[in-house]
């Protein structure tokens, strides 16, 4: 296989499957947002930013994309690894990798989005659990972050700048 398919893949894996968990994780957040405001309109700003939270792993994913596209030469016009050689398609590997650590972490989105809606219903009870419910949220988002630093430590060891 040529090494822009493995370039290719890494980038569209981490922006792709980081979103889709992001989509999921804020909708099942939202669903519990739009009750507890429901019940009452001060819910709206806690409620909001909880909903937030899983989002994060969206923008995980993009950044890795916008890197294993600058790193490649993708984003500035000239692929690096257009050469069919056994050390290009190594780094063109490493980038699938990369991207694929960034894209499977970010399912972390999903149960963050779980934990997100509990902590909704509970800060809509008692609003003085709002920073528990950010740091129990927080917890799973914790993966993405290593995820994240995972990427980077096999973009700029194994492919460099």
């Amino acid at each position: 296989m040529e090494p822009i398919v493995y370039v290719a893949l890494g980038a569209a894996l981490a922006a792709g499957i980081a979103g889709a968990a992001s989509s999921f994780g804020v909708g099942i957040a939202g669903a519990a947002a739009a009750g507890a405001v429901a019940e009452d309109e001060k819910n709206f700003r806690n409620a909001l930013v909880l909903q937030g939270l899983p989002m994060t792993q969206s923008i995980y994913g993009l950044i890795t994309l916008f890197l294993i596209a600058l790193v490649s030469g993708i984003l500035g016009g000239e692929f690096k690894f257009a050469e069919n050689t056994s050390e290009n398609l190594i780094k063109a590997a490493i980038l699938l990798g990369a991207g694929l650590t960034v894209g499977l972490t970010g399912l972390s989105a999903i149960p963050q989005g779980i934990i997100a809606s509990a902590g909704i219903g509970a800060v809509s009870k008692n609003p003085k659990t709002f920073t528990q419910a950010i740091i129990f949220a927080a917890m799973a988002e914790t993966m993405a972050i290593f995820g994240l630093v995972g990427a980077l430590i096999l973009i700029i060891t194994g492919v460099g700048f």
